[in-house]
């Protein structure tokens, strides 16, 4: 079984059993956060019962008034496993043929109350991990590797792409090179960053970019492009 065929079976229990209005795929890196009133329930999915599991659990703390762990069922953990997770109000459940089984109930943590608070008097304002839910997370599913779900990243990145790569197929004149300016103009919906302009150069220059964007400079401005194009469309068009 794979940790995300894990998300369906659990989203329903979480939906059926605990009363949850809506249930979301990875918030904040959380593999499952339902939401029951103003009560945040989370979940960490894993194939296997691991201590960097539980390590992952006590750090949902900070966001979870009830924390689970779901794994696949099977016949035996170790006692000290029981010991962590009871110390540290984390709730166990056991995934089987589609169905989830509560091995130990999680008891409510006020972490997240007292995190509010001081959050609160340090900045004016609430926090709360539900201030980072995204239309997105309503159909992800969660317990995926990273580079398989959707993030405010990856959504900004696709954006970006589909803008230079139709400069590049339609735009003679300058060849597709377009500046910061440019790109803050016709993407500025997903753009995520704080000081839009220098985040935005740096991360078009950082290496794992390289594939499919390319950049000049004429002075000190620095353009971009899109690296890959359809060269027989670009014949037909000329």
């Amino acid at each position: 079984m794979k940790e995300h065929e894990l998300f369906n079976p659990v989203k329903s229990f979480l939906i059926e059993n605990m009363g949850c209005e809506e249930v979301f795929g990875e918030v904040l890196d959380c593999d499952v956060l339902g939401l029951n009133g103003s009560v945040n329930i989370i979940v960490e999915l894993k194939t296997n019962l691991t201590f960097k599991l539980i390590d992952q659990a006590i750090d949902r703390l900070r966001h979870g008034h009830y924390v689970y762990i779901a794994v696949p069922k099977r016949k035996t953990h170790p006692r000290i496993v029981t010991k962590i997770l009871k110390q540290h109000k984390i709730g166990l459940l056991y995934v089987n043929n589609g169905f989830v089984e509560v091995s130990s109930k999680a008891k409510f943590n006020r972490l997240p109350i007292e995190i509010e608070m001081r959050y609160k008097e340090k900045y004016g304002r609430q926090y709360n991990i539900r201030q980072h839910i995204k239309p997105y997370h309503k159909e992800q599913i969660g317990g995926k590797k990273s580079g398989e779900v959707t993030t405010e990243y990856s959504l900004m990145i696709d954006e970006i792409k589909r803008f230079l790569k139709m400069k590049r197929m339609y735009n003679k004149n300058s060849e597709g090179w377009v500046t910061i300016d440019d790109i803050l103009t016709n993407c500025s919906e997903h753009i995520m960053y704080e000081l839009p302009k220098p985040s935005l150069s740096a991360t078009l220059r950082k290496e794992w970019n390289h594939s499919w964007c390319e950049r000049k400079k004429v002075g000190r401005t620095p353009y971009f492009r899109y690296k890959d194009i359809d060269l027989e469309h670009k014949e037909r068009d000329v």
